[in-house]
């Protein structure tokens, strides 16, 4: 039942965190401000894999849910004198969202496939409207400023800083839902996924299982955004739009559905390719008339990835990385399949 239970990959474990830890040391503070937004990204495409990949309802709701804690957040500051905590504020998010998923589940009890996507869309629109109209009504038309987060003596107002702390949780939250997924919730939920009937007929309760699926990914998520908002000092309405939702159902798919290790890889992937293309333009020297279709560009490349994944590689990045591990593994023996026999 290990997770890592062979000593090549406790050994490439440890190297991958020695490097990681390395990183904000040596990188440039540009650079670890990249990787602080693939850390955050990573939290919010775990949850969501929670919910589509392992339990199969579909969202594209996942900013409305960001939204939430970011709000959340700012609402506690700007009426509350002095601002609560880093450490209150958080959970108080965490609560909102949950409350969020709850109503988010409803629908889900009903509906299915292209029905509940269109109800996590009404569910995004409902929660844009409403702290779109909370941020003009409070006289913040541009967005709100939040003060740098404290925990006890640590000050949380460099991008070196953010980057361990954010490591930190993030380790927290994958070992969490690696144990979660291999619990009897997670069983239940993979149970739903692949026939909610048999699930059912063979005692689960599946409409318990859906509304804490919603509760459980909503409120990850929602702490997901309150971080964001405090990394950032600022929260504003126009920066959860439902592209937002679109691309982190593009990290799970290009990542693998259904995959913790998916996940990182997708969040990797997806927040990296705007810098990326970005960069390319000014090394290739692009003319200033195509610069300026750079967000066309960026949402094309975005919608290649996720097809050519989608027909060549349904199972994403992690099946790519399997295969690689299992040679590296196996190296230098050839892996040889069991012969078969027919009867």
């Amino acid at each position: 039942m290990a997770v890592f239970d062979t000593p090549f990959r406790r050994f490439w474990l440890v190297v991958l965190l020695a490097l990681v830890v390395a990183f904000p040391v040596f990188a440039p503070k540009y650079y670890v401000h990249i990787g602080n937004l693939v850390l955050l990204s990573s939290i919010g495409a775990l949850m969501l894999n929670l919910l589509t990949g392992y339990t199969g309802l579909i969202s594209l709701g996942h900013a409305a849910f960001l939204a939430s804690g970011a709000f959340t957040v700012a609402a506690l500051v700007i009426n509350f004198n002095p601002p609560p905590p880093f450490w209150l504020t958080i959970p108080a998010a965490g609560v909102v969202g949950a409350l969020l998923g709850l109503l988010a589940s409803l629908p889900a009890l009903r509906l299915r496939a292209v029905y509940l996507i269109l109800s996590t869309v009404s569910i995004h629109y409902i929660v844009s409207l409403t702290v779109s109209l909370y941020q003009s009504g409070a006289g913040f038309i541009s967005g709100i400023n939040i003060p740098t987060a404290t925990l006890g003596p640590l000050k949380l107002e460099t991008s070196k800083v953010w980057f361990y702390f954010l490591l930190v949780v993030v380790i927290v939250v994958t070992i969490f839902c690696i144990n979660l997924v291999r619990s009897r919730i997670g069983r239940a939920w993979m149970a739903i996924r692949d026939r909610d009937i048999a699930a059912s007929a063979l005692g689960v309760n599946v409409a318990y299982y859906k509304i804490l699926a919603f509760i459980c990914t909503s409120s990850g998520t929602a702490m997901a955004g309150a971080l964001g908002a405090y990394y950032l000092n600022f929260a504003a309405a126009e920066e959860f739009t439902i592209w937002v939702g679109i691309f982190y159902i593009a990290m799970i798919i290009v990542g693998g559905i259904g995959s913790i290790l998916g996940s990182f890889f997708g969040a990797i992937i997806i927040t990296l390719t705007p810098y990326l293309l970005d960069g390319l333009f000014r090394w290739i020297n692009v003319p200033p008339r195509f610069q300026m279709h750079f967000f066309a560009i960026q949402f094309a490349t975005f919608g290649l990835l996720v097809a050519m994944f989608l027909i060549l590689e349904p199972g994403g990045l992690v099946a790519l990385w399997r295969k690689l591990r299992t040679y590296f593994e196996m190296w230098p023996l050839k892996y040889h399949r069991a012969p078969t026999t027919t009867r």
